[in-house]
């Protein structure tokens, strides 16, 4: 029996190796394996497409009145994602987690030139401020970051800051 799905276009793709070699130029991959949203939902898409073997993230978007589950690649820099919806480049969207349509976590203080705001999507299932990766709701931007406990604990110190 074969993998391959005509409705995904990464089934056809040759393999990591090949596709994905430009973000390996460290020497290494990271490839998300465990994604929960705020609420500890599991936000892997096991039974959904694959992206060069492995399953992605899903996650419920909204864009106005367009809304449709998009599967982001699992591979941390590669912005591959699947969806079937007409998202308009450069607009915000809302990050829903797609089955208890909880809104993902916004990361205070942290934004994009664009006017982006950022997302937790916790990579363990403590649910806390660290061990994250960091989305922006902008699409069409595919700037992400991991952080550290550390790194998103100093981020929520220099927003709680007195400005004067």
């Amino acid at each position: 029996m074969s993998d391959r799905d005509d409705s995904n276009p990464f089934s056809t793709r040759p393999p990591t190796e090949t596709r994905l070699q430009e973000m390996g130029k460290e020497g290494y991959l990271v490839v998300v394996t465990r994604a929960f949203g705020p609420d500890g939902e599991d936000l892997m898409a096991y039974d959904g497409p694959k992206f060069s073997g492995s399953p992605g993230v899903k996650l419920l978007v909204r864009q106005g009145d367009i809304e449709d589950e998009v599967v982001l690649s699992p591979y941390y820099g590669d912005p591959a994602k699947i969806y079937d919806a007409p998202f308009e480049k450069g607009k915000p969207c809302e990050l829903l987690c797609p089955d208890s349509r909880q809104h993902l976590d916004k990361i205070p203080g942290m934004t994009s030139e664009d006017g982006g705001e950022y997302f937790a999507i916790y990579l363990t299932d403590r649910l806390d401020d660290g061990e994250l990766v960091a989305v922006n709701n902008v699409w069409g931007n595919t700037n992400s970051r991991i952080m550290s406990e550390d790194e998103m604990l100093l981020l929520l110190a220099e927003a709680e800051e007195p400005t004067g």
